[in-house]
């Protein structure tokens, strides 16, 4: 359902505003996104103004609530004639599943960040399970049509079939939801304390997998505004042994402890991709403030049991250019093309950036941003192939005519 045209440019740019908390002119949001100033005027006193836009100062805005709201929403919001804002009973249908998605995803973390509840395990991977199949079907649904979610006598697809309309079975992602499928199947003998070690890395996976799969269908983050994101305990630890689980819990489910570990590792080692389980050596940030890394840990050496705690890496350091700062790096560094939005948009698309949310080129914590790295990296593209820059731009202009 998401259109891409300049305005969810325009949705990106006050964005960018609200995350940083800078005030900007009518005169920058026209440049940033190709508008002129009397558009821009219009969008906002009409549409905007009082509700998302606010006056500070003689010749400047403010935004706030715009990153909680998705880029169809904003569309919506924008749009012209009165009967575009009406509501078909299939966009109703999508609305709900993908709040009802959302909703899931937000008690599944708040949940497991709940160390006094016994069964959090056990209540995340339902959750999450269920959040994953109400976002698929909402995929599906924009994408297919109703009948391709619910069959005539009103039930609707189960997850494992959704999962294989919308995800590639070789995709390390499907994998990490299929084992979550699993665990919930199975959850009386493996949702068990002695598992947590793996249980808490495929886990973490699995956050970061539906946070950014969220963001590229909706535009927004899921967790705009809100505090949690990672889970409370992503610890290393020994494999469990089986013998003490036989005796803790019985010989069925040691069985089927000793098969689900088997299993579990031979396809972490067949994939080796973080979106299935998080790597041990994953650096996780503790922060009080999403922007910012209080401190980072990581496991002792030679399978040492004692945490280490290792310098700080503050992304402003790491990753300082926001959307807005790393286009005006780029153009400062470079003068054989102007880059704007649009043809921003298109090298980060074509060369897969926005794939890893935590590469040494680009970080999506809380907010795009992009490394010092990743400018050198486009620049040096720029000047010295001379059709790189067109051929980001043909393949994203064409992906955006398939979607229409």
């Amino acid at each position: 359902m998401t259109r891409e045209d300049k305005r969810i440019l325009l949705l990106e740019f006050f964005r960018e505003k609200e995350e940083s908390n800078e005030c900007f002119s009518v005169v920058q949001a026209a440049t940033a996104t190709g508008y002129n100033t009397k558009s821009i005027i219009k969008y906002i006193n009409e549409k905007l103004k009082g509700e998302f836009i606010f006056k500070s100062g003689n010749n400047s805005f403010t935004s706030k609530g715009l990153t909680k709201i998705s880029n169809d929403e904003f569309i919506r919001l924008m749009s012209q004639s009165t009967s575009s804002k009406e509501i078909t009973p299939q966009e109703r249908m999508y609305q709900q599943l993908i709040k009802r998605s959302l909703d899931a995803f937000t008690l599944a973390l708040e949940v497991y960040n709940r160390p006094s509840l016994c069964n959090r395990v056990e209540a995340f991977t339902i959750l999450m399970v269920n959040s994953w199949e109400l976002f698929l079907k909402a995929e599906i649904l924009d994408a297919l049509g109703e009948e391709k979610v619910f069959y005539k006598n009103g039930k609707s697809i189960s997850i494992s079939d959704a999962l294989s309309l919308r995800i590639q079975n070789s995709d390390p992602v499907k994998r990490n939801i299929d084992t979550l499928i699993s665990l919930r199947d199975q959850a009386t003998h493996l949702l068990i304390p002695e598992l947590q070690p793996q249980l808490s890395r495929l886990f973490q996976a699995n956050v970061f997998n539906y946070q950014e799969r969220y963001k590229n269908q909706m535009g927004n983050s899921p967790l705009a505004g809100q505090s949690v994101g990672m889970l409370s305990l992503v610890i290393d630890g020994p494999t469990p042994e089986i013998g003490v689980i036989q005796k803790n819990y019985g010989v069925l489910a040691a069985t089927e402890v000793a098969k689900f570990i088997q299993s579990f590792e031979h396809t972490n080692r067949e994939l080796n991709s973080d979106k299935f389980s998080i790597n041990i050596e994953y650096k996780l940030a503790l922060v009080r403030n999403p922007n910012k890394s209080d401190l980072t840990l990581s496991t002792g050496e030679q399978g040492q049991k004692a945490i280490i705690i290792t310098q700080a890496k503050d992304l402003n350091d790491t990753h300082p250019y926001f959307t807005d700062d790393a286009i005006l790096a780029i153009n400062t560094k470079q003068k054989t093309h102007k880059i704007n939005r649009h043809s921003f948009q298109s090298i980060v698309f074509k060369h897969k950036i926005k794939k890893n949310p935590n590469s040494d080129m680009y970080n999506f914590t809380d907010r795009a941003r992009y490394s010092e790295k990743f400018i050198a990296w486009v620049v040096t593209n720029i000047q010295e192939h001379k059709s790189w820059l067109q051929a980001a731009l043909d393949d994203y202009n064409e992906n955006k005519k398939t979607k229409k």
